[in-house]
């Protein structure tokens, strides 16, 4: 499955060194459209991780949330079971069992701290996370040579802007979790019966 560039007509870049432009750089497009775009390819970013974290969870035979914790663990390195609920957004009742299919499948091991043997930390096993990695490898080169045409001050202004969007997604979504889920009534999600 593909998800479009852009919804509706092509986008100008498109149409670059088309007769009627002669060559020259196309005209910069108004806020309005730029904020379109931008909020449509955050979106469109946002699908295609989820597919691929999909397909590899597929390819590896475990789940895509337990991809997710592969890779904020990959991240980390070492965490602790409460953090990394906290970071995956979910319960430690839930996130002990993505912890048990992670074990399980030997792409994570629980360690117990040597001072207090009640602290457990979770750690990837090398062997099993290159294996998973290996997936993001073409990925992981692409986006090197995509960053290879930005200068510093571009990527340090990417950087900047997306640290701000994930602390608004992130403070959003521990809104919503917060609010609770809606009753069935007052969503409209009422049974035939009631």
């Amino acid at each position: 499955m593909t998800v479009p560039a852009k919804p509706g007509p092509e986008p100008e870049r498109s149409r670059r060194g088309s007769a009627g432009n002669s060559g020259r750089e196309p005209p910069v497009p108004g806020r309005d459209q730029l904020l379109d775009a931008l909020n449509w390819q955050s979106r469109r970013s946002s699908v295609l991780f989820g597919l691929l974290n999909r397909s590899v969870a597929a390819r590896i035979g475990l789940n895509p949330t337990d991809v997710e914790a592969l890779g904020v663990l990959s991240v980390l390195g070492v965490t602790t079971p409460t953090r990394l609920a906290g970071l995956l957004a979910m319960g430690t009742g839930a996130v002990t069992q993505v912890i048990d299919r992670l074990e399980q499948a030997g792409f994570a091991r629980r360690v117990r701290e040597a001072k207090d043997r009640r602290s457990v930390s979770i750690e990837l096993v090398p062997e099993k996370a290159r294996q998973a990695g290996a997936f993001y490898a073409a990925l992981r080169q692409d986006a090197a040579e995509l960053t290879g045409r930005y200068d510093d001050r571009d990527l340090a202004l990417i950087v900047d802007y997306l640290t701000r969007a994930n602390d608004i997604l992130g403070d959003a979504g521990s809104a919503v979790a917060a609010a609770g889920a809606p009753s069935r009534r007052s969503s409209g999600l009422r049974a035939a019966d009631d």
